[in-house]
């Protein structure tokens, strides 16, 4: 169960140790009349070794003319179903199905998928060769789609090591290029919050904002990411790092990542500007 809380107590816990770990400087000055919504960087999960994602069906560039359209990912070194071992389990809300593979399909928001083949398994019987299988849960339009996918804790948190992201692109019915979809080109790819979350005044856990950059980094003078909530809400990033939301109270919002480019001009591309609607129950 998604569950979430504003409270002042812990968000001046929460600041004060992000700045004291030197991750305040992640974050720039907040916007007037914000103070309901905090935006806390947090330390990411330290990333296991050796993870590696590759998409192995439909094949790079291959057409597929009939539906619904079939997948396969190869996933080695990262068990899914199973609990992420870490404090953040307690910290955010924690799927009960464990690790997962969240599958992107053009822009749409991410699909999980939490159950494998186990190919082969190391001397010390760890997962390190899986295949998952998948089927595209919704209608495609005739032309040129994207596959985007990569691993996540059991709290939603994605695996941001080398090798851990995988890409590539299909045609669905007709050889259609899309002038938009440039995966050499920086792109990021929005990954939490979404879908639905309990409010629940007993408990003071916040929302994950999580997201996945590619061929860019962040800095203070380099690419950035902007967040706009609920229409009016800014900030500024220029870490690549987990991100604490408190202050949401029960209705629906609105999360928008925008990428930035040096000098603080949106980067083109159909992934780069994404908008979310959540839901506090």
């Amino acid at each position: 169960m998604r569950i979430h809380l504003e409270t002042s107590t812990l968000l001046t816990a929460l600041c004060a140790l992000a700045c004291t770990t030197g991750q305040c400087a992640s974050l720039e000055e907040p916007t007037p009349h914000s103070e309901k919504i905090q935006v806390v960087p947090v330390t990411p999960t330290p990333d296991p070794d050796h993870v590696r994602t590759a998409i192995l069906y439909p094949k790079n560039k291959e057409l597929k003319t009939t539906a619904p359209v079939k997948g396969q990912i190869l996933l080695e070194g990262y068990p899914i179903g199973t609990d992420t071992e870490q404090p953040r389990k307690k910290e955010i809300w924690n799927d009960s199905e464990g690790q997962s593979l969240h599958v992107f399909i053009d822009n749409q928001p991410y699909f999980s998928l939490n159950e494998a083949l186990i190919n082969a398994l190391d001397d010390a019987e760890d997962y390190f060769d899986q295949t998952v299988d998948f089927t595209i849960p919704f209608k495609l339009e005739p032309g040129m789609h994207v596959i985007r996918a990569f691993p996540v804790r059991s709290y939603n948190e994605s695996v941001k090591t080398d090798g851990a992201f995988a890409a590539s692109t299909f045609y669905y019915q007709v050889k259609k290029e899309a002038t938009s979809i440039n995966l050499s080109a920086p792109y990021l790819t929005y990954n939490e919050p979404q879908g639905e979350y309990d409010y629940d005044k007993k408990n003071e856990q916040p929302i994950l904002l999580d997201f996945y950059l590619t061929n860019c980094e962040l800095s203070k003078d380099g690419y950035k990411v902007r967040l706009t909530l609920d229409n009016t809400i800014q900030r500024t990033l220029i870490s690549w790092q987990p991100y604490y939301l408190y202050g949401f109270g029960k209705g629906m919002h609105k999360v928008r990542l925008e990428l930035l480019d040096p000098s603080n001009t949106p980067v083109p591309g159909s992934f780069n500007d994404v908008t979310r609607t959540i839901v506090i129950k």
